[in-house]
């Protein structure tokens, strides 16, 4: 997946990338970075007026802070919840889209509905067919373990019979082999299961994309203020490509 992305930049597309804090490292991408123009941008409401404005074509957060970013963010586009899909690789390079990732996203069965869908709009996109799989805090037999475990598998099944994806149960194991788009039963569980996958099982976050912005063209891609350069590097190119397809 991440080679058809890359395949699919254009060195006419200017990319914008936030440098609040480690202003040097984002400097010394700029310098190296031949994929296409970069422009640097220390604030948050700096670097979203040059989106609107137009003075570039996307964003990738860099290293904006995430708080300030939401709320600049909130003030200038009209959206009241924004949710974020993550573009994933394992440590043996099999990539796929995650989510929810924030812990405040996909709280409700609607809110997973939506994912779905974004999912679908991102990989299509990039002329990708969408495998799609669901998951749950549980099989189907541990039905009455827990009110919450029940309430999750209720919920993934119903999505996957109404929209024709699959439900892996608590299975992310078997998922990973059939699906390019996982959802997690919430986002606690997403953000986990990013975080042990980057920083304890050797896999790695390409940026992810911020939903519904994305579907119309305002193209702004997320990253971690302690990601290393090859993420931001790859965040760019996940912007770029999603900015031109969008064209």
């Amino acid at each position: 997946m991440l080679n058809t992305i890359k395949k699919m930049t254009s060195k006419d597309i200017t990319v914008g990338i936030g440098a609040y804090t480690d202003v040097k490292k984002i400097m010394e991408l700029k310098d190296k970075f031949d994929i296409c123009p970069l422009k640097v941008l220390k604030d948050e409401e700096t670097a979203l007026m040059a989106l609107k404005r137009g003075d570039i074509d996307c964003l990738v957060r860099g290293t904006l802070r995430s708080s300030f970013f939401l709320k600049a963010l909130f003030k200038h586009y009209d959206v009241q919840k924004t949710y974020r899909i993550a573009l994933m690789g394992t440590a043996n390079k099999k990539y796929f889209l995650l989510a929810p990732v924030g812990i405040d996203e996909g709280e409700s069965l609607n809110e997973k509905i939506s994912l779905v869908n974004y999912g679908k709009d991102f990989l299509s996109t990039f002329n990708i067919e969408p495998k799609i799989s669901i998951l749950s805090g549980g099989r189907r037999d541990d039905l009455g373990r827990s009110r919450y475990v029940d309430m999750t598998i209720i919920e993934a099944r119903t999505i996957a019979e109404e929209l024709g994806i699959m439900h892996h149960e608590i299975m992310i194991e078997d998922a990973i082999k059939e699906s390019n788009f996982i959802i997690a039963p919430d986002g606690i569980s997403g953000n986990l299961i990013y975080r042990t996958l980057v920083h304890m099982g050797r896999g790695t976050s390409h940026g992810a994309l911020y939903y519904p912005l994305a579907k119309n063209g305002t193209v702004i891609v997320d990253t971690s203020r302690a990601a290393g350069i090859k993420e931001y590097e790859t965040a760019i190119i996940l912007a770029n490509a999603f900015k031109v397809m969008k064209c």
